[in-house]
């Protein structure tokens, strides 16, 4: 690596480091106060978070997020058990209709199935997956994948989000990788981190180097930067705090 290279990476720890230290407070997931409120309260409502990430997946974030939120607020509750109730078509036809998702039948079906695993699996009750057992990361991480449509990018980005801002203590966290993000992937691309050609393995092994007692220590912070100003085209490189370290490979 490069000085340009050390330096980015000493910032971002920096930073990184900034946001995991920080108390909890509320993560703006979506453009919606209301939303965001009910997103952050896993104590009461755990599966609304796991149903935003059912639906982050080939959309905006902030959509995905707010998806089960209009869901809930749709049939007039949040409750798990009003959930439980509803059947697959119903799900795919509201998720059509309120244009929550372009692929409506893929989400309602994953949706649907998502609550009958809680059902079966943690008791009616999400916050089993990071709380049963006192599980480590890793397999907290499993057990988000075990949701259909939740692969690496997910799971990773899922445990990253609970352990750093909703400050869940989970053993083993060289077990968090980053999330195989198109945002990360980019931003680590043009800072030299990995080469141009990188595909996901390589990057998620890069982060294992970069920092290996905790792999997604920069997940968060790495995507909001690809998000906000590393865009595939016309970036805002002079917006950038790390624009002065930054070799811009375009």
């Amino acid at each position: 690596m490069n000085q340009s290279n050390e330096k980015a990476i000493e910032i971002l720890k920096l930073k990184a480091k900034e946001l995991h230290d920080r108390p909890r407070i509320l993560n703006p997931f979506t453009k919606n106060p209301e939303a965001d409120v009910l997103l952050n309260n896993i104590e009461l409502y755990p599966h609304i978070f796991v149903f935003g990430c059912i639906f982050n997946r080939q959309t905006l974030a902030w959509k995905a997020w707010l998806a089960p939120c209009v869901i809930a607020k749709e049939i007039g509750s949040p409750e798990f058990s009003d959930f439980l109730g509803l059947e697959e078509k119903y799900l795919i036809d509201l998720i059509t209709e309120k244009k929550l998702h372009w692929m409506s039948i893929v989400m309602g079906t994953n949706l649907y199935r998502a609550i009958h695993r809680i059902h079966t699996s943690y008791k009616n009750d999400a916050s089993g997956i990071w709380h049963n057992g006192n599980p480590s990361s890793i397999e907290v991480v499993k057990r988000f994948e075990e949701f259909d449509g939740i692969g690496q990018k997910i799971s990773s980005m899922a445990v990253n989000v609970l352990v750093r801002d909703f400050k869940v203590n989970l053993s083993g966290r060289s077990d968090i990788d980053i999330s195989s993000d198109v945002h990360v992937g980019r931003v680590l691309r043009r800072l030299g981190i990995v080469g141009k050609n990188a595909n996901k393995n390589e990057i998620i092994l890069a982060a294992r180097q970069l920092v290996p007692e905790y792999p997604g220590f920069f997940d968060s912070l790495i995507w909001e930067i690809g998000e906000a100003w590393c865009r595939p085209s016309s970036p805002k490189c002079d917006s950038c705090f790390l624009n002065d370290y930054c070799p811009k490979i375009i």
